[in-house]
This record gives C-alpha cells, sequence and structure tokens, in this order.
C-alpha cells in the first residue's frame, strides 16, 4: 500500500488562504462535511445488504404463507383419493379421480415450490423497478421534484411511525387486545418500506433536474462556490481530507511494523 500526496502547498495558494479568524467556522464545518461524506459511504454500502435482507424477509414470508397452503393442498388431495375409494364409485371412476387429481395437484404443487416462488418474486421485482423507471422518466420536471421531495419525507416518517407503532405496542401489552400485538410485522414493514422507495429517486432525478427550482439552485451554489470564503473552505476541505489520509497511512505503517516486531 503506497500513498502519495503533494508535500506542500504552492506559494501563491499558501498566501491566498492563510490560517485566519475565519478558520474557526471552516474547520468545524469541513469536519462535518467530512463525517456526513463517511456515513453517506456507507450507507451507500450498508443499503444493499439491506435491500437483500428485506428482499430475503419477504421472500421467507411468502414462502412460509405458501407453504401452508401447499400442505393443505395435500390434505385435500389425500382426502380426494380417499374419497375415490369409496365402494359406490366404479373403478374406472376411481382410477380418472386419482389421475386427475395427481396430474392437476403436481404441476400445482411445482409451482408452489421455494425455486419457483424466488424466481416469480425476482421477476416481479424487476418488473416493478423497470416499471418506476418508466413512469418516472415519463414524469413532468414538477412530478419528478414531488417524487423525490416525497421519498426525501417518507424516510423519517416510516422511522417515526415505525418506532411508534413498535414503542405504543410494547408500552401498553398488558392493556391492549392480544390480536393488536400482530400490528409488529405491519410496523416492521414500514419500516422497511424506504428501502422499496428508494428506486424512484434515481429514476425521477434526470427529469427533477430540469426543473426551474433546481436549475436555480445550481446555479446559486455555482455562484457560491466563487465566493472567496467557498473557496477557502474547499482547500480546507483537501488539506484535511490529505490529512486524514496520510494519518492513516502511517498507522497502517505503524501497525505493520509493530506486527513485524513481534
Amino acid at each position: 500500500m503506497i500513498y502519495h500526496s503533494p508535500t506542500h502547498t504552492p506559494a501563491a495558494a499558501q498566501d491566498r488562504f492563510r490560517i485566519g479568524i475565519d478558520d474557526t467556522i471552516i474547520l468545524p464545518l469541513v469536519l462535518i462535511v467530512l463525517l456526513a461524506k463517511t456515513i453517506y459511504q456507507v450507507a451507500f454500502f450498508i443499503v444493499p445488504f439491506a435491500s437483500g435482507f428485506v428482499f430475503a424477509l419477504f421472500l421467507w414470508v411468502l414462502t412460509s404463507s405458501l407453504f401452508v397452503a401447499a400442505t393443505a393442498g395435500d390434505v385435500i388431495a389425500w382426502l380426494i383419493k380417499r374419497f375415490a375409494d369409496l365402494p359406490p364409485l366404479p373403478e374406472a371412476r376411481r382410477e380418472l379421480w386419482r389421475d386427475l387429481v395427481d396430474q392437476r395437484w403436481s404441476g400445482l404443487r411445482r409451482r408452489l415450490s421455494h425455486k419457483a416462488i424466488a424466481m416469480m418474486a425476482q421477476s416481479i421485482l424487476r418488473r416493478g423497478v423497470a416499471w418506476v423507471f418508466q413512469r418516472c422518466g415519463a414524469l413532468s420536471p414538477r412530478g419528478a421534484l414531488l417524487v423525490i421531495v416525497s421519498v426525501i419525507l417518507w424516510l423519517p416518517i416510516s422511522v417515526a411511525l415505525s418506532v411508534g407503532m413498535h414503542a405504543v405496542l410494547l408500552a401498553h401489552a398488558a392493556s391492549l387486545p392480544a390480536w393488536m400485538q400482530l400490528l409488529h410485522p405491519i410496523a416492521t414493514v414500514i419500516a422497511k418500506s424506504k428501502l422499496l422507495v428508494l428506486p424512484a429517486y434515481p429514476a425521477a432525478w434526470p427529469q427533477a433536474k430540469k426543473h426551474a427550482w433546481v436549475q436555480a439552485a445550481f446555479g446559486c451554489a455555482h455562484r457560491m462556490a466563487e465566493l472567496d470564503s467557498m473557496r477557502k473552505t474547499i482547500h480546507r476541505y483537501h488539506q484535511t481530507k490529505r490529512a486524514f489520509a496520510q494519518t492513516g497511512y502511517v498507522c497502517v505503517r505503524l501497525k505493520h511494523v509493530t506486527s513485524r516486531c513481534y
């Protein structure tokens, strides 16, 4: 692992961005931005795993329900075959009933298998994501911006609703009817629903960025970036980032040297 970075800043930049009283405000802001960027990168790394967990949970709930249905179907098919063995029915009719039950139920039973359900769920998920991208791509800039705002608002709302439902159900478990404890899975679904609406953000963004408000925000950000204070903040950001990178590199080297000594 080799780290390369410039060892010194050009003299012109040092004279322009020398340490001043404004650094008491700039440096905390830079640290907050670095922390927010790190949290965003961690969240971006975790979201695929969380989405996979939600999909696995959804698949487990679906397959569990269908397993119960398949077991009930096996019992019904067995009962039909037993009824076909009753004496009043002729032998040819009995064989016809048995063959009909075997053919119809075996085909339906294959459709209720775990592999078939997983393939069906993946197909539904792919079609759902494709539908979201298709619909959001056809939205007007105003509608796409409204979708993004709704997605951003739903993230904290879903967490608040889920936590609130769990807290109320646990706090009043002794006084509430027992059947209301079944609302815990509903609260969990509400909490996980924020992962299901995330594809709407990248799907709607190409249209939303055409909105006049978004363009005005871009223009405002560009004008702010031209200010000397913002240029100094960006300069301090890169300096702090390099300092953290060099510190991490030194720690790795020290750990490597220490491990070799022992």
